[in-house]
């Protein structure tokens, strides 16, 4: 598993300068190549033909981005894509690390910049964070350097081993609007969350917003109560403007409704569980007891079962309901492409 952290650079004037020089060379050189790139009907691989990367590392690097660029875009359908990013992708032929300590700094990389056949050494400071990484995992030789206002950060990836799927409980979480997150025994957590999304809707984030921050505390607490354990998770999408008010669609656009389940995903690849997707269908209004489907069963954060008088929190029985069906046909679980696991449509329940 691949994770990135992110390190201040502190560099004087005259190496922002030629950060600024290279940045600006890049950004041109990407949407130069997109330029010629987008008349192509066949986009395949992750690389361009060789004789469009020919003039350097460099050129070679921002064709290959631009190549990429152009191939999403076309899958998507999208327009001509315009390359903004105050960004360059930088691979192991682009720069290396030198693990030396100085009174301020104790890391430091070497870049290529645009003065032929010379690196720009350019000074870091580790983070906590980062430092445990490395004691468990393997840095990657590449990197990106990332412009924000005034100040240049290093976006750097180590290797993470991951563990053996091992876990053996398991338990349904439903994530809801009033409260982030409802579990099958009855717990609720990041019940502040829907207030953060309303004050926080207008504001404008350079990295994540207040709500995923705390989703991302939600995650870790759940990993943390909840050890050994398989978390069953809604199959959600919040797409589209079917059955969804404009008033509903306006308070809620910011609502990151699957940002939960990809952070226990990347816990489960380190801890050695799985989240398991399922259909999210009437999940609240389903007695978990009795099985009686009925919209009458759910009066708002209220669920009582109109044929065997079940009661409990509504958002409670979605996650009952989630955790029932992540248990039923264990074995025809198998990976997505989102890390997590569901059941193939059709097979025996």
């Amino acid at each position: 598993m691949l994770k990135s952290y992110t390190l201040k650079i502190f560099a004087n004037k005259g190496k922002k300068d030629k950060i600024d020089n290279l940045l600006n060379f890049w950004r041109e050189e990407v949407n130069k190549k997109i330029d010629i790139f987008w008349p192509f009907e066949k986009i395949k691989g992750p690389y361009c033909p060789t004789e469009y990367a020919l003039g350097g590392r460099l050129v070679r690097d921002a064709s290959t981005k631009a190549w990429q660029i152009v191939k999403g875009a076309k899958k998507k359908k999208q327009e001509k894509p315009i390359f903004k990013g105050q960004e360059i992708d930088l691979n192991s032929a682009s720069i290396s690390f030198i693990d030396f300590q100085t009174k301020e700094f104790d890391f430091w990389v070497r870049v290529t910049h645009l003065e032929k056949n010379k690196r720009l050494i350019l000074p870091c400071k580790k983070t906590g964070i980062f430092n445990k990484a490395l004691e468990v995992g393997k840095l990657k030789n590449s990197a990106k350097i990332i412009k924000k206002k005034a100040n240049l950060y290093l976006q750097i990836f180590v290797e993470m081993p991951e563990k053996e799927k091992t876990a053996t409980n398991l338990i349904g979480i439903d994530v809801g609007l009033n409260n982030a997150v409802a579990t099958s025994d009855g717990m609720f957590y990041g019940q502040d969350i829907k207030d953060l999304r309303i004050k926080t809707k207008h504001r404008k984030y350079e990295g994540l917003s207040a709500s995923k921050q705390t989703l991302n505390r939600v995650a870790k607490e759940l990993v943390n109560v909840y050890p050994d354990t398989n978390f069953v998770v809604e199959d959600l999408l919040f797409k589209g403007k079917k059955k969804r008010s404009r008033e509903f669609r306006r308070r809620n656009n910011n609502w990151a409704y699957r940002h939960l389940s990809i952070k226990l995903v990347e816990h489960g690849q380190l801890e050695g569980f799985r989240v398991q997707y399922v259909e999210p269908a009437y999940s609240s209004q389903t007695c978990p007891i009795c099985s009686f489907v009925d919209k009458a069963n759910r009066v708002g954060d209220n669920f009582c079962c109109k044929k065997c008088e079940y009661s409990n929190h509504s958002d409670t029985v979605g996650a009952i309901n989630l955790s029932l069906r992540g248990r039923v046909a264990w074995e025809h679980f198998v990976p997505t492409t989102k890390g997590g696991w569901q059941r193939p449509t059709g097979c025996p329940p």
